[in-house]
């Protein structure tokens, strides 16, 4: 279908913005077939004047709906043979059929053409045809459009339009034949068809738009309302006053299915507050009960509190201590404690040493505390460090006996005291708050094999972790079969030193793993 045809601007103009002028235009194109299928249909120019106003009427009231419609040809058609059935009684209707059949044997047997008696079932042939066969006959014949109207009309082209009309004539003159009746397939059906054209009254289309116009409008309602009662067959009028009476009934029902419903939506809600009523009682309960232990804790550990604020103000009140001698610790002075300077940690990644664990009699929580503050400290100083480090050549005494390519040389700057000195104060005060001031301070002191405790030279000659110098670090490739890397660590500055040491794969600092990548892998999956 094609979007701007004229019939669909027409109605769509009038069902818009009611425009008089659209309505004439649409009744002016299609008048003519109107009237000629209400007249095929009644054998009375005056009921074929009175359809042809009815389906204009029903066509003002349908408009809105009918917007969307290319062409009205179709529904106009169908309209005018619905509402001319309605005019003609079953009875005359069929003794005028009975009057055309004798008339088409009559004509038979005296030689005559008969196409003009088949007229008054040619209407009913065409409604037995699918929709779009019946408007394309409607289209072409009756309305005499063109094949290129016609297959505008349809969204084909010309061709396929025409192929259309052909088919459908054959299916016309089928449905005569089913009838006993002799006719040409399609020449036979469209001579039929052709042969039924009329015009209309000229002053038809005024006096059937003027009608249509008049009660077609959204004010027109009641008008309409009353001309269909009009129409109504007594039995029609009956049914409506039985509708009409059981009206009130069916209302009187409807209010009270309708009040049910809401009594019970009414108990279904007083139930659920209820039950939520229920619950937020029980979830009381619940936090009044715990609101009382914890009052009574809170009263526990003040008499408490009160009972070692009294020890610590009065020796006399503090409990004797008796030593227990199967205890695997033993009691020393404060003083020996501070002389003693165990190994905090046993890795150079800063793993919490057994000794110091033993020493201090660090508890589960303790030790996996102070791990996590050891831990944090060496990933912000390792950070701090990949962010000055650079590869640099390595020197001729490094590349001594070493092919260049065998050889990777780091140059890793101090990254300074304002950036360190904050670093070692948040891990020697998280180790306070975990362990307390005496045991805080062992170890401490025990971190000064594997980092300075100060910037100063003499804090720690050879830190195995952490080094508040420049330094020169060198890798050399491993030989085949070899399981660890060789490494050179060179300190520069307040702590001046010289280290070599191998590195298995897990022993590389994460610092340097990007750089020896390759030889790592190597190691660990060497070839066959």
């Amino acid at each position: 279908m094609i979007a701007d045809s004229p019939d669909s601007k027409l109605v769509s103009d009038y069902a818009a913005e009611g425009s008089e002028a659209a309505f004439r235009a649409l009744v002016s194109r299609h008048v003519d077939m109107v009237f000629a299928t209400a007249l095929r249909q009644t054998g009375s120019a005056t009921l074929a004047e009175e359809v042809t106003q009815s389906v204009f009427l029903s066509l003002a009231r349908k408009a809105v709906r009918l917007a969307g419609f290319q062409t009205l040809g179709g529904w106009l058609f169908r309209t005018a043979v619905l509402e001319s059935k309605a005019r003609i009684r079953s009875e005359l209707r069929r003794r005028r059929r009975e009057e055309a059949a004798s008339q088409i044997l009559a004509l038979q047997r005296e030689g005559t053409s008969p196409s003009a008696a088949l007229l008054p079932l040619l209407d009913e042939a065409l409604l037995s045809l699918r929709e779009v066969d019946r408007l394309a006959l409607v289209l072409r014949f009756l309305e005499e459009r063109s094949f290129r109207e016609v297959g505008l009309a349809l969204g084909t082209n010309e061709e396929a339009a025409r192929k259309r009309v052909f088919r459908a004539l054959e299916r016309v003159g089928g449905f005569f034949r089913q009838r006993g009746f002799v006719i040409p397939s399609a020449g036979g059906a469209s001579a039929l068809l052709a042969s039924t054209v009329q015009a209309a009254p000229p002053a038809l289309a005024v006096s059937a738009a003027n009608a249509a116009l008049s009660a077609g409008g959204a004010a027109s309602g009641i008008h309409t309302i009353l001309f269909q009662l009009v129409k109504l067959t007594k039995t029609q009028i009956t049914a409506v006053c039985v509708v009409l009476a059981a009206v009130p009934l069916v209302w009187q029902h409807f209010v009270q299915t309708a009040a049910a419903r809401q009594r019970t939506a009414i108990e279904t809600q007083i139930a659920e507050s209820a039950r939520r009523a229920s619950a937020l009682e029980a979830a009381a309960a619940k936090v009044e009960g715990a609101a009382e232990q914890a009052r009574a804790e809170a009263a526990s550990a003040q008499l408490q509190s009160d009972t070692i604020a009294v020890q610590l103000t009065n020796p006399a009140a503090r409990p004797r201590y008796h030593w227990d001698n199967d205890s695997p610790y033993a009691r020393v002075s404060k003083q020996v404690l501070s002389r003693q300077h165990p190994w905090a940690v046993a890795t150079d990644r800063g793993q919490v040493s057994e000794d110091i664990k033993k020493l201090l009699q660090m508890t589960e929580p303790e030790t996996s505390q102070a791990q996590g503050a050891v831990d944090r400290f060496l990933a912000a100083y390792e950070s701090l460090e990949a962010s000055v480090m650079k590869r640099s050549p390595a020197t001729a005494r490094e590349l001594e006996r070493h092919p260049a390519n065998e050889v990777r040389a780091l140059d890793v700057p101090y990254v300074g005291s304002n950036q360190m000195i904050p670093l070692r104060q948040a891990l020697f005060a998280q180790v306070t708050t975990i362990l307390g001031g005496d045991r805080a301070g062992v170890f401490t002191n025990g971190l000064s094999p594997w980092m300075p405790l100060t910037d100063d030279s003499n804090a720690s000659a050879h830190p195995e972790g952490v080094y508040c110098s420049d330094l020169r670090v060198v890798f050399y490739q491993p030989k085949p079969g070899d399981k660890s890397i060789f490494a050179s660590f060179e300190a520069h500055g307040p702590q001046c030193f010289h280290r070599d040491t191998e590195l298995g794969p897990g022993d590389v600092p994460p610092l340097y793993v990007p750089y020896v990548q390759d030889w790592m892998a190597a190691i660990q999956n060497p070839p066959p």
